[in-house]
């Protein structure tokens, strides 16, 4: 993005309709001014130190020791990570829980377990699907697909997508020789991804992905983005300014209403969930809180949907999107809490 000051709006109302011309630009977006309008929250039983998701009907638990993860819903399900390994994603949505277990020691793929929830079915990711996992890497669950890293033909590092339909696998878009790939997200919209080069320190580029074809997002500053996202027709995202200081960075978003700069957050905090896109953001002083910034696609608007109890030392998880229920865990001098909200 440009260093020129951007225009500044309030949006927490609809900015443009088709008929008017075009926000901001990629240069000098149109800055997004927050309008506070929390949801409506409450506490999540338990220990702050479990990481929750709530959805319709079901919970999924990770302890603090990973060393396993708990679906309670209509039925009761728990799933060990195994010897020498942790759970390191768990997600949930309206149709399925998807638990993957890594391997602490770097030795074996990951193994995932993925839940239908309406049937109880569950199948298993490993080192003998088609495509096969691999040691660590990306995961992401979307409506239609799942995706995860895999290995391709000479050494290099592909994108496996999983059709949650019928179970079947193919692998994609491979990485370069030494070059590589994390952050997916999937939407209805699409699979995004950042890509990064061997060089030091590392070029990375956050693209959408369909099939083994790779589209950039424009717009973005060269070599520094982050968190990305597709959703109702726009791209969200994020770069960090400055690698010494890996967990500042600053969000956007385009629309076809144009281009908006929604302001500092937390690197590796965005998600989306019920057709809004979330993101954190820590204190600016000692007398602000953490917040939970919500923006909305359809309205352009910017919105606070949660702060911390406590002000100056804090910072808050990234939200986990349960389909129709977003969880979030603060922490502060003040107390810590867990605390859930139904979207919609």
């Amino acid at each position: 993005m440009s260093a020129s000051p951007p225009h500044t709006i309030a949006t927490g109302t609809p900015t443009s309709s088709p008929s008017e011309s075009a926000l901001g630009t990629a240069e000098r977006p149109e800055a997004a001014v927050p309008v506070s309008s929390p949801l409506h929250w409450t506490p999540v039983p338990g220990s702050t130190k479990d990481v929750v998701t709530v959805g319709d009907g079901w919970t999924l638990t990770v302890p603090a020791d990973g060393a396993e993860a708990r679906l309670r819903g209509r039925t009761t399900r728990t799933f060990p990570a195994g010897a020498h390994s942790s759970i390191t994603d768990a997600s949930l949505d309206a149709d399925h829980a998807l638990v993957v277990s890594e391997d602490r020691l770097a030795q074996d793929p990951d193994r995932a377990v993925l839940v239908d929830l309406s049937s109880g079915r569950t199948t298993v990711l490993d080192a003998h699907s088609d495509p096969p996992t691999v040691v660590g890497g990306t995961w992401a669950l979307g409506p239609r697909t799942l995706v995860h890293a895999t290995s391709g033909s000479g050494h290099r590092y592909c994108l496996a997508t999983v059709d949650l339909a019928d179970g079947s696998g193919t692998t994609g878009w491979c990485a370069q020789p030494r070059h590589g790939f994390s952050r997916a997200a999937i939407t209805a919209d699409g699979t995004t991804l950042m890509t990064f080069d061997d060089h030091h320190p590392s070029c990375r580029t956050l693209s959408s992905v369909q099939g083994s074809d790779l589209t950039p997002f424009p717009g973005v500053t060269d070599c520094k983005g982050w968190d990305s996202a597709l959703l109702d027709g726009t791209s969200i995202w994020s770069v960090v300014p400055k690698d010494r200081r890996i967990e500042a960075a600053r969000f956007y978003a385009h629309t076809d209403a144009g281009w908006f700069d929604l302001g500092p957050g937390t690197s590796g905090s965005l998600v989306t969930c019920a057709g809004s896109a979330f993101f954190t953001r820590d204190p600016s002083s000692r007398s602000d809180p953490a917040r939970l910034m919500r923006w909305a696609p359809g309205t352009h608007s910017l919105t606070i949907a949660y702060q911390s109890k406590g002000t100056g030392n804090a910072f808050l998880s990234p939200a986990r999107c349960g389909g129709t229920h977003l969880t979030v865990t603060a922490y502060s001098q003040a107390g810590d809490e867990q605390v859930t909200t139904r979207l919609g």
